[in-house]
């Protein structure tokens, strides 16, 4: 066909044409000759190694009407045959996973497939990029996938096949495409030139070979340019003007510089090919491979090379006089090149050419820069010492040296002055908080283990057990949720030892050793007191209650029905009033009257809330309302 691309036109027609997938090939095969085909097979590879192609002779041998039932290769000559090379034949259904990727279009496939085929004995469906389909698409395909119609065979080929959904990979036979070799590679091109008359060298095929990344389509494509643009006989510096290829020689040269030290000289060879206007890439992918060429032949391997003999004997004669560190470092530093931010500019090259000429020791002074750092920090710590016996909630003048506090080797100092010998109670008060900051890297689920136990109230060692009780259950159940882990328990424990030099096991307690003030505020003081304190507060000072008042009731006359005097209010000098008659009720919220007892002084008013507690109201904002004597008269009466 006139103007038929190369990698089309010589697309392999049987399972015995496709190169360098032999087990592949005569599975299938086998398969086919024997008449036990899956009904769906996973072809998954990198590009351009024969998925689809693969896929196309599967589909020609299952419908081919001239091959023989013990045969597993197609004829290639019948009609059947002859239309899917021409790619008009009916019953082979190619989709575009990219662009047909929408559940709409696998319900299409889905009622589509239950039809028979038009010409051919089977149906087969190519789904190309299969793990472009989206979740919905694939869970619709899921049971047309696992119960296909009998005369229909789905083949799904795709390079990346971790994204595929397990369970479709489960229904599938799946074949793994491998890189093309370049042996193999070489071979293929070369028949290829043959046949379209062309004169190519084996330099130029293994040139090819090298560019096209184990892909034999892109082999053929960078083939098909060659011939397009120099004709009948291409020569290898044609071929390595069409590639971008710098050459072989200045990657050699360039290692040869690299290995003996002779800096200026790699740089200049660096500059030299960047002037040419070429790419960079090429020339680092082949000093790379030189570099990894001369670490073989220095550790004895030599023969897994795929050099030319001239590369060969300088590598050996450059590798034999540099030791091996050298060639390795070399490598290391090439290798961690990148053009990806700057594709154009040499100075990644000659960056890692430079550095791999100074020495061992002037090429690590670079992580001694953060080396001032502590310098500088060092007058800022010298002024939390002095505020050290100050309480903490003076310390806001200077936050942020209290908070950036230097690492912990001053505080680390008091650990090495614990006498061994000392009770362990002793020991772990002194060594707490060096043990807290030792916790600090311990693996956790949620919460930090060292700041949940830097908020224990009391620990305490019985036995070989460590007691730590918390003033709040939260903080309790939090450090008992870490504790679960038994990576957090082992290393808690591990480091408890370490310090101590007694193996404890920790054992959260809660409630064994609360103070008092804790105790009274969460039993009692109100319902914002038990609140507060079920959310982590804590009772800094209990007041005293004052004692609750009864409700004012009618005063009788004797004096044994005067209300009693309130403990904690305040008696105030105030003359006696006569007492109201019997059964006459005092005004509300104001004192009572005196009950005609010198006696009995009185208390002042209680307000009952909702919840039945009274509320003494307190004298000073409200004044004394003394009531009138019966006889009218503004005299407060006498005793």
């Amino acid at each position: 066909m006139a103007g038929e691309v190369l990698y089309r036109k010589w697309r392999p027609p049987r399972f015995s044409d496709i190169v360098g997938q032999g087990p592949i090939t005569q599975t299938l095969t086998q398969a086919v000759a024997h008449g036990r085909t899956a009904h769906a097979y996973l072809f998954c590879g990198p590009r351009g190694t024969g998925k689809t192609s693969t896929a196309r002779v599967l589909a020609k041998s299952l419908n081919c009407t001239m091959r023989p039932p013990t045969v597993g290769d197609p004829c290639g000559a019948c009609d059947n045959c002859r239309a899917i090379d021409n790619g008009s034949f009916i019953d082979l259904i190619e989709v575009d996973a990219a662009s047909n990727r929408g559940i709409d279009e696998i319900r299409d496939l889905r009622e589509k497939v239950r039809f028979a085929p038009t010409v051919g004995r089977n149906k087969v469906y190519i789904i190309d990029e299969a793990h472009a389909l989206t979740n919905d698409a694939f869970n619709a395909f899921l049971k047309t996938l696992e119960e296909p119609p009998p005369h229909s065979v789905f083949v799904l080929a795709t390079t990346e096949p971790e994204r595929l959904p397990p369970t479709i990979v489960s229904r599938c036979q799946r074949f793994d495409f491998h890189r093309i070799a370049m042996q193999d590679m070489t071979e293929r091109l070369a028949g290829i030139a043959q046949e379209e008359g062309v004169e190519v060298s084996p330099e130029v095929l293994r040139l090819i070979g090298r560019a096209s990344g184990g892909s034999l389509r892109d082999g053929t494509n960078l083939l098909d340019q060659l011939i397009t643009s120099f004709g009948s006989r291409v020569t290898v510096e044609q071929a390595r003007e069409l590639l971008g290829i710098s050459g072989e020689e200045s990657a050699l040269a360039l290692v040869k510089h690299l290995l003996t030290g002779n800096t200026a000289q790699a740089l200049e060879v660096i500059n030299s090919v960047a002037d040419e206007g070429v790419d960079l890439r090429p020339l680092h992918r082949m000093t790379v491979e030189l570099l990894r060429a001369a670490l073989l032949i220095k550790s004895g391997a030599a023969s897994s090379l795929d050099l030319s003999r001239d590369a060969e004997s300088q590598l050996s004669f450059v590798a034999s006089s540099v030791p091996l560190e050298q060639i390795m470092r070399a490598l290391r530093l090439f290798g961690h090149v990148s053009f990806r931010f700057d594709q154009p500019s040499p100075l990644p090259l000659e960056l890692a050419a430079v550095e791999l000429g100074l020495p061992p020791e002037a090429a690590a002074p670079a992580p001694a820069a953060p080396a001032p750092a502590p310098a500088t920090t060092a007058p800022r710590s010298a002024q939390p010492p002095a505020a050290a016996p100050a309480p903490r909630p003076v310390a806001p003048a200077a936050p942020q040296p209290a908070y950036r506090r230097p690492p912990p080797p001053p505080a680390a100092a008091p650990a090495a002055s614990v006498d061994p010998s000392a009770p362990i109670d002793q020991r772990l008060t002194t060594l707490w908080p060096s043990i807290l900051r030792s916790l600090m890297g311990v693996p956790k689920r949620k919460f930090d283990v060292a700041a949940l136990l830097r908020s224990s109230g009391h620990r305490e060692i019985r036995g070989s057990d460590l007691i730590v009780t918390f003033p709040h259950q939260s903080n309790s159940e939090r450090l008992m949720g870490e504790l679960e882990d038994p990576r957090c328990r082992m290393e808690v424990e591990r480091r408890l030892q370490e310090a101590l030099g007694q193996q404890l096991t920790v054992v959260v307690d809660t409630g064994e050793h609360r103070s008092n003030g804790e105790r009274s505020g969460e039993a009692g003081g109100g319902h914002l007191i038990r609140a507060a304190v079920g959310y982590g507060g804590q009772v800094v000072n209990e007041a005293p209650q004052p004692a609750s008042a009864p409700a004012p009731a009618p005063y009788a006359d004797d004096a044994s029905s005067a209300p009693e005097r309130a403990p904690d209010v305040e008696e105030t000098p105030a003359t006696a009033a006569p007492a109201p008659d019997a059964g006459e009720m005092p005004p509300a919220h104001t004192p009572a009257p005196y009950a005609g007892d010198a006696s009995a002084v009185p208390t002042p008013a209680a307000d009952t809330t909702a919840n039945g507690a009274a509320h003494v109201a307190e004298p000073e904002p409200e004044p004394a309302v003394v009531p009138v004597p019966p006889d009218g008269s503004n005299e407060p009466p006498k005793e």
